[in-house]
């Protein structure tokens, strides 16, 4: 790990750290813990069984992008790259690693598979932005003067997403313009990016169905998420029904794509602290809920550490 590097880790990790001392400021601890221990433990292990559905369903849109790659090989890079994303910095660090990692271990899988990782994160990202609208939507139409507060923060948040996905068109329409020069100038991380999304427009420019099926199964993933959140209030006893769910999924997971914590440690905390206030639940429950996520991955990233070492070791 370079200088650069260890700086980026180590303020991620006091961000992390300032972000999770601010919201326990707020919240008693104790309190936390109560709620915890009062969590129905079947409910739990339901919602935790959901996430190896989610990486099922990952592979699956990898291996109808990627061509020529096997479902198991994309099943099994998929669990690396949830390794790697959750203990190297930056926001696409999984997505990077697990497709270096399978290109150095098998060189026919090459073709094809910058494209298809830039495929798979723009897509999942449009669905879920599709998914963070219609919440935006849904809290404007909220009525009550409780939520006027809650209406505003959704305009914004609307409009930001919005321009977000301009931006991103944009970006794209550019890079295609610009293909040669990005072709014959491919060092820096700017360039590297540019790079991808031409190599993704100009492979899939010819195969839309595939990006049809593709963002079908995203959506499939969106849906699964939202209704492992509603298990998650169900199992902690939280007073809210799947529309909450169906708001709070996509508020935190667009919170947590911006790199400024380690496994959004803090991030999380504050984003649900901050729902629940503006619904009117406890902010305890909210707190308790990021920690139990926080632990639901855990087992996650020990599945994909482990694989990568076989992978590193076995005899080829």
């Amino acid at each position: 790990m370079n200088a650069r590097a260890k700086i980026l880790l180590a303020t991620k990790l006091l961000l992390s750290v300032g972000l999770l001392a601010l919201v326990l400021s707020k919240v008693d601890p104790q309190s936390v813990f109560l709620v915890l221990a009062k969590a129905d433990p079947l409910l739990v292990a339901l919602w935790y069984s959901l996430i190896p559905v989610v990486a099922c369903l990952a592979a699956w849109r990898w291996e109808i992008l990627a061509p020529g790659l096997s479902y198991g090989t994309a099943l099994k890079y998929t669990w690396i790259g949830i390794f790697y994303g959750h203990v190297l910095p930056g926001a696409i660090a999984g997505d990077v690693a697990k497709g270096v990692s399978l290109a150095f271990k098998d060189s026919a899988a090459r073709v094809g598979l910058a494209a298809s990782i830039v495929a798979e994160k723009v897509i999942g990202l449009a669905a879920l932005l599709l998914f963070f609208d219609v919440a935006c939507a849904v809290v404007y139409r909220l009525d009550g003067d409780s939520f006027k507060e809650l209406r505003n923060l959704a305009v914004i948040a609307l409009v930001l997403s919005l321009v977000g996905a301009i931006a991103g068109a944009i970006a794209i329409v550019l890079a295609v313009r610009l293909r040669d020069r990005v072709v014959n100038i491919r060092s820096g991380v700017a360039s590297r990016l540019a790079y991808g999304v031409v190599a993704a427009v100009n492979f899939y420019s010819s195969r839309p169905i595939l990006l049809l099926k593709a963002f079908g199964i995203s959506m499939a993933i969106h849906v699964v998420n939202i209704f492992a959140v509603y298990l998650s209030l169900l199992a902690l006893r939280v007073d809210a029904d799947i529309l909450f769910a169906a708001v709070v999924y996509p508020s935190v997971s667009v919170m947590l794509l911006i790199p400024i914590s380690i496994s959004g440690i803090g991030v999380r905390d504050a984003t649900l602290a901050v729902l629940f206030s503006l619904f009117g639940l406890p902010l305890a429950s909210g707190v308790a809920l990021s920690w139990l996520a926080l632990f639901s991955t855990i087992p996650n990233v020990m599945i994909g550490g482990a694989i990568q070492l076989w992978e590193m070791y076995r005899k080829r």
